[in-house]
Formats: structure tokens, C-alpha cells, sequence
């Protein structure tokens, strides 16, 4: 009999009343349960027959707290340490000790602000031109447009990328554009971000 394949059976007890039974295998083990009525009896087989079909796939049930999102994580982080010498639980260990949120998470409009009032310094010292300074402003202006007043932090490197390919531009406008940007970025992540606006 096919592990997944149960059987489902009427039969007449000796005392004349109707039973149903569910008849298969399970691991090798045969099953063999009775039940007072046929819709009793058809949830039992669906029961066994998944449990049969989740044994051939190397599958298992088990209680558990988790939420079925937190179950998925935890598979994809134990599937993600499959191949590295330490239990799940050292790696953890290791972030809660180490790891720690930022006390704030700087806004886009404020690091823009604080990048500008630099680059104006390098302005009034002659370290860049008024109009590369203009342009400059101009093209961080559409950045915020963009991306809207998010973190900084948020920012990934694919959706920077998208920003920087707006309007097809050519080759040489893309470098600019990305030169700028992660100018800026640099420049962010090295300095704190006073309140301020772009003009």
C-alpha cells in the first residue's frame, strides 16, 4: 500500500450499529482506527495522509509557540547557518552582545541640510565653484524629492542606483549624479546632522 494512501471503510458492528474505519500504514507502523461516523472517519484519513505526505518530504509537525511568520524565520535563519560551524544560538548571543540600535536614526532632510551648510564653507574658501555648488543643491533637491524625508539608514544601495538612472540620462550626468551622491552619503555617515533645511 502506498505510505500516503489510506483506506476508508464502512463495516456493521456485531450489535448491528455502522462504523467507519481508516485503514493504511504510517512509517512502516499500520493504522487501523474505527470511528462512530463516515465525516469522524474522512478527517482522521486527511490527518494521516498529510502526516504521510510530510514524513516523505523529511517534514514533521510539532507544538510550538511561534507564530507561522516566526516559524519561517526561523527556518530561513537555521537553512541560512547550515554550513557554519556554530549553533544558531552562538550567533545570537554574539548580536545581543554587541550589537546596538542607533539613538536615533538621522533624517534625509537634516543630513542634506547639515552637507549643504559644509559644502558652503568650500564655497566662501574657494574649495568649489558657485555653480558646481548650485548644480549641487539642485540635484539633492530632486534627491529629497525622490526619496521623501526618510532615514538615511534606509537608503539601499539598488534604490540609489534607480535614483541615479532617472530621465536615461547619459553616461557622463550618471557618474555626476552618483559622484554626488555618494559624496553625500560619505559625508552623512561621518557627521551628525544639526536641524536645518535646504534652500
Amino acid at each position: 500500500m502506498n505510505q500516503a494512501a489510506f483506506a476508508l471503510c464502512q463495516f456493521r458492528n456485531r450489535n448491528g450499529t455502522v462504523s467507519w474505519r481508516v485503514d493504511g500504514r504510517l512509517n512502516g507502523v499500520r493504522i487501523r482506527k474505527n470511528f462512530r461516523s463516515r465525516d469522524e472517519a474522512v478527517a482522521e484519513k486527511g490527518t494521516l495522509e498529510l502526516k504521510a505526505v510530510q514524513a516523505e518530504a523529511g517534514m514533521r509537525s510539532t507544538s510550538t509557540f511561534l507564530t507561522d511568520v516566526q516559524l519561517r524565520e526561523a527556518e530561513t535563519a537555521f537553512n541560512r547557518l547550515k554550513d557554519q560551524p556554530r549553533p544558531l544560538t552562538f550567533y545570537l548571543d554574539f548580536a545581543l552582545a554587541n550589537y546596538r540600535e542607533p539613538q536615533t536614526q538621522k533624517k534625509l532632510l537634516r543630513a542634506l541640510a547639515t552637507y549643504l551648510v559644509a559644502k558652503k564653507d568650500e564655497v566662501r574658501q574657494d574649495q568649489i565653484s558657485k555653480p558646481h555648488f548650485v548644480i549641487m543643491r539642485r540635484e539633492l533637491k530632486r534627491f529629497l524629492r525622490h526619496f521623501g524625508n526618510i532615514a538615511v539608514g534606509e537608503l539601499t544601495a539598488e534604490s540609489v542606483i534607480r535614483f541615479c538612472k532617472l530621465g536615461n540620462p547619459t553616461l557622463k550626468t550618471y557618474n555626476n549624479r552618483r559622484g554626488l551622491v555618494s559624496s553625500f552619503l560619505k559625508f552623512s555617515f561621518q557627521h551628525g546632522s544639526p536641524l536645518g533645511g535646504i534652500e
